[in-house]
Formats: C-alpha cells, sequence, structure tokens
C-alpha cells in the first residue's frame, strides 16, 4: 500500500508539472497577445493622430486658398461699387447712362462721371424680397475712391423715395466677414464711438485718443464688452 501511495504522488506530482507547464505556456501566448495587441493599439493611435494632424493641417491650408482666392477676387473688384435699394428695371437700356446719371444726381454735377464708368449691371441672382444690386465699374480707382469718399458725407440717399445704400464691391467671403459687425457697428454708432472697417474685416475703434483694431466679431465684442459694459 505504502508503494502504491508514493506512486499515486509521483504520478500527482507529475500531472501537477505537466499542468504547471501547460499554464505557463498559457500565460506566455497570452502575454505575447497583450504585447501584440499594445502594439496595435498604439498604432491605431499613432495612425489616428496623424489623421488629424494631417486633417488639420488641410484645413489650415484651404482656409488660406481660400483667404488668396477672396484677395484675387477683391483685386478684380477693387474699381467696384455696390449700390442696394435701387428698383429693378430703372436702368433701362442703358445701365452706363443711369450710373452717370444717379451718381451725378447724388454727388452733384460738377462731378464729372461721362467718361469715367466702364460698365454697369444687375447682379445675376434675383431674390423675392428686394432688388438685385446694381454693380458699377469704373475706369480707374482714383475716381472711384473719390467717390466713395464724397459719398461718406451723405447722412441718407433717396431714389425714388426708396432708400439706397452704396458700398464697395467686396467678394461674397469678404463681404460676409464685413457684414459680421453690423449689430456692434449700430451700438458704436448709438454711442457716438467713432469707428472704421479696414480691409478685408478689421474693426478700427476710437476711444479717448487710443485705437484698437479687431480682427473679428468675437474679439470686439469681447474687448469691448469690458470697456463700455452699457453697451452690452
Amino acid at each position: 500500500m505504502l508503494e502504491k501511495l508514493v506512486e499515486h504522488i509521483e504520478e500527482t506530482n507529475s500531472k501537477l508539472k505537466r499542468l504547471d507547464d501547460h499554464i505557463n505556456d498559457v500565460s506566455d501566448q497570452l502575454e505575447d497577445v497583450k504585447q501584440g495587441l499594445t502594439a496595435r493599439v498604439e498604432t491605431a493611435e499613432q495612425l489616428a493622430s496623424n489623421a488629424d494632424e494631417k486633417a488639420t493641417a488641410a484645413n489650415s491650408e484651404c482656409k488660406k486658398l481660400g483667404d488668396r482666392l477672396a484677395a484675387l477676387e477683391d483685386r478684380c473688384r477693387r474699381n467696384n461699387i455696390r449700390i442696394e435699394g435701387i428698383p429693378e428695371k430703372r436702368e433701362s437700356s442703358s445701365p452706363v447712362k443711369f450710373a452717370v446719371e444717379l451718381l451725378s444726381k447724388i454727388i452733384g454735377d460738377d462731378f464729372k462721371l461721362d467718361n469715367e464708368i466702364a460698365t454697369a449691371y444687375r447682379t445675376k441672382i434675383p431674390s423675392a424680397f428686394k432688388p438685385r444690386s446694381f454693380i458699377v465699374r469704373f475706369e480707374r480707382l482714383r475716381c472711384k475712391l473719390d467717390v466713395m469718399a464724397l459719398l461718406r458725407h451723405k447722412q441718407e440717399i433717396l431714389f425714388e423715395n426708396n432708400l439706397i445704400r452704396i458700398f464697395p464691391d467686396f467678394s461674397p467671403s469678404t463681404a460676409a466677414k464685413r457684414r459680421s459687425y453690423i449689430d456692434i457697428k449700430r451700438m458704436l454708432r448709438e454711442a457716438d464711438i467713432k469707428y472704421s472697417l479696414l480691409y478685408p474685416a478689421k474693426l478700427k475703434v476710437e476711444v479717448q485718443d487710443r485705437h484698437y483694431i479687431f480682427f473679428s466679431k468675437e474679439e470686439a465684442g469681447k474687448k469691448l464688452k469690458k470697456l463700455f459694459p452699457t453697451l452690452f
């Protein structure tokens, strides 16, 4: 019986050893799997990081290209002015003649425009709520600047009892950025605070002989709220 017991113990030890070896093998395999998964996770994270960086770089490049395109379009339009509020079909078959007569009436007959306007036309996109914009292109940039300087002294400009607005013609991108300041400009006017809008879309505000220049409506609103809490 003692011999059988010894054999049983030895057999059990042998089985335990084989089981221990098997456990070690499984443990090694699990460690290999763990390392493989860790490596894959790190690779995936790196790829995701690279993708984010590439996406950020692509967005930045797209913005730069968009800004360059807007600048080129603005340059093409620099001899233009845009007139809003003129009822449709008032220019009849001679838009240039109409533009000369309209601007001469607004500015004064002493300012000769007979040979200064290259072309005049309506924008192509119709609107059910307001007349299309009327674009006037001058032969010379100097003449366009002189016209705009004279128009700044006009409080209100009426045509057939319709209030019209005249301003430089910009690309849609630049125009949208400049329009974003509309509420801030209104509050500044009501508070009799001097301001001007610089190209392409920078707001310049004069406060007690100091000048502030803002590059976005968010920046302007945040700073002006501190300077004039009662305006906001």
